[in-house]
């Protein structure tokens, strides 16, 4: 079991892209902070590299020792098909996707299983798994609705467990429906506040907020005992571009080392000894945060 992160928990390093580094330097980044994958996004912008730039980042990814995944956010075949190109090329066989359009009303159920037609043959041609995130704009009953005649082994999700929060979907509501077709998870705590007559929802390090963390990390061993975990930070930024890329590292620092004792509790897990053996631990789980 390897413990990524994805590009957008370097948030505040990608936003502007005049002061974005090259996508080799924020994989070694990944790398120093302790992160066993990196899955790039849209964020990151990976399809505005030469072919030659992109080998560049795999080989850079290769020389420190750190898996590569790719992600995009579209519902336009053409772009899935650049993306699902340069995703056969990578060992892992997956491609993550947010469907949402730029502007305009949600997709519907009919223009989702358009998509998902049109697709089908793109990934057979290349092997490829598709792992759809449920995001902001389609909730999760629709998206395992429009998922359901559609092969388990091609077409699944992206687990994310605070993204749905917006259609009043708690992590294990999202699991509860799209768990049994999961190929990842996005991982990312977050906090509540009053906000009449709604709620705002704030990041959090991981453990630090809402998400019951040991309850998911359970749901999701006990159906995949080798998980893709990917963390993500939901922070507000400051508006001074050094002080933010400072602090989204130390938030992801901070919570990839409590998913790896979280998991080094439940499991007798390490990433930094990849298995080693199984270890005996005396210390109880620590409560849950209110």
């Amino acid at each position: 079991m390897k413990i990524g992160m994805t590009s957008f928990g370097f948030r505040y390093l990608m936003l502007d892209p005049t002061r974005a580094p090259l996508l080799t330097s924020v994989v070694q980044r990944a790398r120093a902070l302790g992160f066993d994958a990196l899955q790039i996004c849209e964020n990151a912008r990976p399809m505005e590299l030469s072919r030659a730039e992109w080998e560049d980042v795999l080989h850079s990814a290769g020389e420190v020792g750190i898996d590569v995944q790719l992600g995009c956010n579209t519902v336009d075949l053409a772009v899935l098909r650049l993306y699902a190109e340069r995703a056969a090329g990578l060992p892992s066989r997956m491609l993550r996707v947010v469907l949402e359009r730029g502007s305009g009303p949600r997709l519907t159920p009919a223009e989702i299983d358009t998509f998902l037609l049109g697709a089908l043959p793109l990934l057979d041609a290349h092997d490829l798994q598709l792992a759809i995130e449920n995001h902001f704009d389609i909730s999760c009953r629709v998206l395992a609705d429009a998922v359901a005649p559609y092969p388990k082994g091609r077409v699944g999700f992206c687990v994310d467990m605070a993204n749905s929060l917006r259609n009043f979907e708690s992590a294990d509501v999202v699991l509860d429906l799209l768990g049994n077709r999961a190929f990842c998870y996005h991982i990312k705590d977050y906090r509540l506040e009053d906000d009449k007559p709604g709620f705002r929802v704030k990041g959090a390090p991981l453990g630090e907020g809402r998400l019951n963390l040991d309850r998911v990390l359970e749901r999701i061993l006990s159906r995949d005992a080798a998980p893709q975990i990917f963390i993500e930070s939901w922070r507000a930024g400051t508006g001074d571009w050094a002080t933010d890329v400072r602090e989204d590292d130390a938030w992801l620092q901070r919570s990839r080392e409590t998913l790896q004792r979280r998991l080094s509790i439940i499991v007798g897990f390490s990433s930094n000894e990849h298995n080693s053996g199984p270890k005996t631990h005396t210390d109880s789980l620590s409560p849950h945060p209110a």
